[in-house]
């Protein structure tokens, strides 16, 4: 149960008060069963696991359990533990991702990846607004895509080496909702999806929310560890991995690795999403890092990609390439959500992707310049912290050295928002890590550093 308790740690957030704690804890934990965050017939962690991701003491978390049972929200079981009042199932709290997004930012949101937009952006709407008026002579309803730009991408695909044709293109309102498209329509109760552990945390709710079973595999320095795949695929569905740059180690895959990986998901007959959402953000070198298109069946991957990264999160631009019938199931799911992206939206996109070699030259200049500062300072700030240098991305995947779920909630309270290690892990392991931005001006990184410098020492209760 500790992983839950770090879990019910996370969702609490900056939960003190000028209250005394119990009545704090209590508090908050009440607000977390009023909203269903905490939902019905869920067990509660443990009182000592909790008191510890906490920082409290068990008591604390023992008085404030009692006063729960005593009001109605929780109810004990003779044997078993403490669950939230009236089963329904064995549904999961949320991981409280996308607050990442909310209206109640703290002073400094470092949960998050997302970078800052470009100027090109801005520069395209004067003509997407031309190509607008061609359109609003219909109902601008298209579920599968704008039909010239899945075409457009169809032929970014075929120039890469994989022929691809436009009804093997779904756009997709950002890879976020790529990935749910896939878990909702190809996953589900009785199949196992097997995922990198750590992986990225928006395709952990998506597979775990379809009510399938949702398995890590090792995931280090040089790629997916074979071995253990070899051992899990043999009974598994789909494998979800992110080849070209890792997210949230930033890692890219060395080729032998990818042929090697593919070949093994071959072997078993699993279902590949390779999920290309970062490769543009490469710091190497000016072209998109290479996943496992060249190293896998087509008819048995499908590649997850996205604009938002590349030149901004409010552009709602993503796809999925696949084969046909499989695209298809997607387009079917995506009928029941919406009619599709933004027609804007896509036009947008269409005029940027002639634009993306300039862009990812930018993007790679300026994160570059930005990483070394944020790593210069926090050599200097946080010595003991330790993290391997990486590919490309936005953030820096880092060992506290600590406990990284109990730092999250200190921080929290002195307005920085962190994302500890087990939020990217379906076992919630990684406990001493954190992803922290890198892209920051200097001087945030400099008052952020210094306060998790201070908070990193041990504190009394």
């Amino acid at each position: 149960m500790r992983g839950e308790a770090e879990r019910v740690a996370r969702l609490l957030g900056a939960w003190r008060t000028d209250q005394p704690v119990r009545t704090a804890l209590r508090d908050a934990l009440a607000e977390l069963v009023d909203g269903a965050h905490l939902p019905p017939g869920w067990r509660m962690p443990g009182q000592r696991d909790l008191a510890e991701a906490l920082g409290v003491a068990r008591g604390t978390v023992a008085r404030a359990y009692a006063d729960l049972v005593a009001d109605g929200r929780l109810t004990p079981r003779h044997g078993s533990g403490t669950y939230v009042r009236g089963a329904r199932g064995a549904a999961r709290p949320g991981e409280g991702r996308l607050t990442s997004f909310d209206g109640a930012r703290p002073v400094v949101d470092l949960s998050s990846g997302a970078l800052p937009g470009s100027d090109l952006v801005a520069d395209v709407m004067p003509e997407v607004g031309r190509l607008l008026r061609d359109h609003l002579r219909g109902p601008g309803y298209h579920p599968a895509g704008l039909p010239e730009l899945r075409q457009a991408l169809a032929a970014d695909f075929t120039r890469r080496g994989v022929p691809t044709r436009e009804d093997e293109v779904v756009i997709t309102a950002g890879s976020q909702q790529a990935v749910w498209l896939i878990a909702t329509a190809l996953t589900g109760p009785g199949t196992l999806t097997l995922v990198e552990d750590p992986s990225y945390r928006g395709a952990l709710e998506a597979f775990a929310g379809a009510g399938g079973r949702v398995q890590g595999v090792r995931f280090t320095s040089a790629g997916l560890d074979l071995d253990l795949l070899a051992r899990a695929g043999a009974g598994a569905d789909l494998l979800y991995v992110q080849t070209a740059l890792h997210n949230p180690t930033g890692v890219h895959t060395p080729g032998p690795r990818r042929r090697a990986l593919g070949e093994l998901a071959a072997r078993h007959g699993l279902l590949v999403v390779d999920d290309q959402s970062q490769a543009d953000l490469g710091w190497h070198r000016s072209q998109p890092l290479p996943g496992l298109d060249q190293h896998t069946d087509p008819a048995g991957l499908l590649t997850v990609g996205t604009l938002s990264k590349l030149f901004w999160g409010g552009i709602r631009v993503g796809w999925v390439r696949g084969p046909r019938e499989l695209v298809g199931r997607l387009v079917e799911v995506r009928r029941a959500v919406d009619l599709g992206s933004p027609v804007a939206d896509q036009l947008a996109a269409l005029l940027l992707l002639p634009r993306a070699a300039e862009q990812r030259e930018h993007r790679r200049a300026f994160l570059l310049r930005h990483a070394a500062d944020t790593e210069e300072v926090l050599r200097a700030t946080l010595p003991h912290w330790r993290w391997q240098p990486p590919a490309g991305g936005s953030g820096l995947w880092i060992d506290t050295g600590g406990n990284a779920v109990r730092l999250s909630g200190r921080a929290l309270e002195r307005g920085l928002r962190l994302t500890p290690g087990p939020a990217f892990s379906p076992h919630h392991s990684h406990d001493r890590y954190v992803r922290l931005p890198v892209w920051l001006p200097h001087s945030t990184v400099l008052d952020v550093a210094r306060t998790l410098a201070g908070l990193c020492a041990p504190r009394e209760e």
